[in-house]
């Protein structure tokens, strides 16, 4: 990856409002590393192809940018970095995942789908839809909870994975 490349990646997430989490979120989902330092050239032109398509062309002006996922946190509600860490957790669950479960019409449930799911199963919160708005209903304790139940389903997918590993 060049300096440009690198400034690029850095400078559109900046653009979309994205912080260091959501940034590497984003790289996770395109390409399954972590860091830009870990990309290879290919990858290193996913990222930025993926950040164009959310800036809607390479100098999209201020005014018409729509970041919706990032907007700031209602007062008593999830904090935009606890989203952010439920994001990161179920970014990595969808990683772990060797079986992803499947609609009737064999697409796999998108990682919005699955984050419904997880707040309906661990919160018993049956507001939340997957979209644009999906933590609009959870409170900041729920949130905490929420975390806590993502961090113990990926615990339980990592010693998975690592028995399947250990096992072949």
């Amino acid at each position: 990856m060049t300096d440009a490349q690198r400034k690029t990646i850095f400078g559109m997430c900046k653009s979309l409002g994205m912080n260091d989490d959501d940034r590497r979120a984003l790289i996770c989902s395109v390409t399954g590393k972590e860091s830009t330092k870990e990309l290879t050239d290919k990858e290193t032109e996913a990222v930025i192809g993926e950040l164009r398509k959310r800036c809607g062309g390479v100098n999209v002006p201020p005014e018409k940018r729509n970041p919706k996922a990032y907007k700031p946190a209602a007062p008593g509600m999830m904090t935009t970095e606890q989203q952010s860490l439920a994001w990161r957790l179920m970014y990595r669950l969808q990683e772990l995942d060797e079986k992803p479960m499947l609609h009737e019409n064999g697409k796999p449930y998108t990682v919005g789908e699955r984050m419904t799911g997880a707040i309906r199963t661990i919160l018993g919160n049956n507001m939340a839809q997957p979209g644009g708005e999906i933590f609009a209903r959870v409170h900041f304790d729920e949130g905490a909870r929420l975390i806590e139940g993502l961090k113990r389903y990926v615990r339980s997918a990592e010693a998975k994975h690592k028995k399947t590993k250990t096992e072949e």
